[in-house]
């Protein structure tokens, strides 16, 4: 084959130029197809997005105002300098109107739209106003080409005027991408005409570039999509990540249930104030207020009833303290209101009216809740100039509201610190004495009235201080409870207890008084196993004393406990007795052993009749019930005839025998009973084993 003939390319065949043409028609079809399926979807989008992001979106047409200005000038100048060159009035009456629309659209974006668009409504007219302008600008451009084209035979006219449209064009379809609509709109009306004027022509090379021109226009309409679409998902990003953030700093200044300031919020705002309150007259009030008895609607009627209990209070405190101050939740039902006020004893008047609210029954579902609060009051200046300070006496005064018998309001005085202070100290040295075991238990005897023996003795905690003296229970008992140290207390003095009754003759049982808070301990059950079984004491020997106000509480958990007492054989009886004021309907449900009358009764004996009528009443009431019936505070020889000659069954008081410790009390039981046989010896770890199913079982 002849060289020249191989270099020669191969002839095609009509019918493969024909398929050739055909494919490239197809795929230019195919594009064409593309991009409206993507302006449909991106339109989709556009409607759904954030209002945040649209807003965003449109503030990217005024992010430059500098290169809407170079615009304006290239346009005016182009135009201007075509009118005048060709003396031509409709050129000029162009060159005018675009001068004049590029003029008011740079005003516009300069002056206006100056300080931005504060919401939805200002967002979308300034969009509106922004793309009227830019439309009209764009055509005004491509409609002055198209006139330079056909009115003009001037060639640097033609090229002056067309590289001015297609590089507005060009240029318009990047800066205004975050607005498509906006961007597709200015590049048809200012190319469109371009490419008209070029058909409109008789040199075939025009038409040539009018066919490039529309191409142009389809590639750039895919660039902006493109440029819209990484826009909107940058922005969308940024919006998603203020709202995450926004939600973070919500979540951790504000408490999600009420929707209330949280305590690191509301000391916040605390400090705020109290910088305000230094420059001004006035005074700032703080309530601590604390529903009373919450916990007893979440048991009874559930926690989502409670949460709806505790966002309806949350409502009326904030409904108080509109305007004057706000409210926060520290937690729990416990909330903390912050108020301004100028007259004196404003803040007292605040605390009435939220006592007031606090009367009002809420209506939840079919139950009608009534709550009452406690509420704790401080007042800057007078109590305090820090924050601190003054929610620590906030909490003071709360705390002797709550002592008082609830459901009312106190304002700190300067008393209640030294007697908070006063209870630290007590408190630390508690702890101290209970580590170095320090408390000892004394035993008072009860005597059985029909053969004048002792047969139980209740174990009382005694307590000595080098600097405090002799501290009474009644003053350290309720600070264990409050501290939580009345658990290593009570476990210490059972062991106490149950090893001394193991010394004591068989008859004598050891009586020993369970707390109120003991009794909310899951492992009490444990704790008096571990003490039965260290010591060898017989079930039956160990009688707990349970207030008769635990039995009117309706605990759960202390009913439980008292049915598990039950099981493992150990003596019950109710401290107390009388004291409370609901029914009486515990003595059927449970199987007591023991009723013990309350002091009081026994000391109005000589002159109350009211008060010998009770006693007679509980004296019946327990010999029908077939239970022991003990009377207390038994101090004077007339009180003793009377309680026996009532027929009581035992008696305990001064008169019988003060608290004595161990040694003195097996002295004298020694002298009743004789010695016991032999000493109980500590089982060991089998034979314990063993009775401790037993006890269980």
């Amino acid at each position: 084959m002849p060289a020249a003939l191989a270099r020669e390319p191969a002839r095609r065949s009509p019918l493969m130029q024909d398929k050739e043409v055909s494919a490239r028609r197809f795929a230019s079809g195919r594009r064409v197809t593309s991009i409206i399926a993507k302006m449909r979807e991106i339109a989709k989008i556009d409607r759904t997005v954030a209002d945040e992001v649209r807003r965003s979106l449109v503030e990217t047409l005024f992010a430059s105002s500098t290169s809407l200005g170079v615009g304006a000038i290239a346009g005016a100048a182009c135009s201007t300098a075509i009118a005048l060159s060709s003396g031509n009035p409709w050129l000029t009456a162009m060159a005018v109107a675009i001068d004049m629309t590029g003029a008011l659209r740079v005003a516009h974006a300069v002056f206006l739209h100056r300080v931005g668009a504060r919401n939805s409504a200002e967002s979308a007219r300034s969009e509106t106003v922004y793309e009227i302008g830019a439309w009209a600008y764009a055509f005004l451009l491509g409609l002055m080409t198209f006139l330079t084209l056909i009115l003009s035979d001037n060639s640097l006219y033609h090229m002056l005027a067309a590289v001015l449209t297609i590089g507005y064009a060009a240029g318009i379809c990047g800066r205004n991408a975050g607005r498509p609509v906006i961007a597709m709109g200015q590049l048809a009306l200012a190319s469109a005409p371009v490419s008209l004027g070029l058909f409109l022509s008789d040199n075939p090379l025009r038409w040539v570039l009018g066919f490039v021109n529309c191409a142009f226009i389809i590639g750039m309409v895919d660039i902006t999509l493109q440029t819209y679409s990484a826009v909107l998902k940058a922005m969308s990003a940024t919006h998603e990540q203020k709202r995450l953030t926004a939600r973070f700093e919500k979540l951790a200044r504000y408490d999600a249930m009420t929707g209330l300031e949280n305590r690191g919020a509301f000391q916040e705002r605390l400090q705020t104030e109290l910088a305000e309150l230094a420059e001004r007259k006035g005074q700032l009030a703080i309530l601590w207020v604390d529903l009373d008895k919450f916990k007893e609607i979440n048991d009874s009627l559930g926690h989502p009833t409670g949460d709806r209990v505790l966002r309806t209070v949350s409502r009326q405190l904030a409904a108080i303290a509109d305007r004057r101050g706000c409210v926060a939740r520290f937690g729990g039902d416990e909330f903390v209101l912050l108020a301004r006020g100028d007259k004196k004893g404003f803040a007292e008047e605040l605390a009435r009216e939220v006592m007031r609210a606090l009367l009002v029954p809420i209506e939840i579902d079919t139950a009608s809740i009534q709550v009452t609060g406690s509420i704790g009051v401080a007042v800057a200046p007078d109590h305090g100039t820090d924050g601190e300070t003054l929610l620590q006496h906030a909490d003071m005064a709360l705390y002797h509201a709550k002592a008082n018998g609830r459901n009312d309001f106190c304002l700190f005085q300067p008393s209640m610190e030294e007697e908070f202070l006063e209870l630290r100290a007590l408190e630390t040295a508690l702890r101290t004495a209970i580590e170095r075991d320090e408390l000892e238990v004394y035993y008072q005897p009860i005597v059985d009235l029909a053969t004048g023996r002792t047969k139980s003795c209740e174990a009382l905690l005694r307590w000595h201080h080098p600097e405090f003296g002799s501290v009474p229970p009644s003053r350290f008992i309720p600070l264990a409870e409050s501290t939580g140290l009345i658990t290593p207390i009570s476990h210490w003095v059972l062991g106490q207890a149950c090893t001394a009754a193991a010394a004591w003759p068989e008859q004598v049982s050891v009586a020993v008084n369970m707390s109120p808070a003991l009794l909310k301990d899951l492992h009490l059950s444990h704790m008096i196993l571990s003490a039965l079984y260290t010591s060898g004491l017989q079930a039956r020997r160990l009688e707990l004393e349970i207030t008769e106000s635990v039995l009117l509480e309706e605990n759960a958990q202390s009913n439980s406990l008292i049915r598990e007492f039950q099981k493992i054989g150990l003596k019950l009886s109710i401290d107390d007795f009388g004291t409370g004021y609901s029914s009486l309907t515990y003595l059927k449900k449970y199987a007591f052993d023991k009723i013990k009358i309350d002091t009081t009764f026994i000391a109005d004996v000589t002159r109350s009749r009211e008060a010998r009528a009770i006693i007679n009443a509980l004296v019946g009431l327990a010999a029908e019930l077939e239970i022991e019936i003990v009377a207390e505070g038994i101090e004077t020889e007339t009180q003793l005839g009377y309680v026996t000659g009532a027929r009581c069954t035992s008696a305990q008081g001064f008169y019988l025998g003060r608290p004595m410790p161990e040694p003195e009390i097996r002295a004298r039981l020694e002298a009743e009973w004789g010695r016991p046989r032999k000493p109980r010896a500590v089982p060991t770890a089998v034979t314990e084993t063993a009775k401790v199913r037993r006890l269980r079982a």
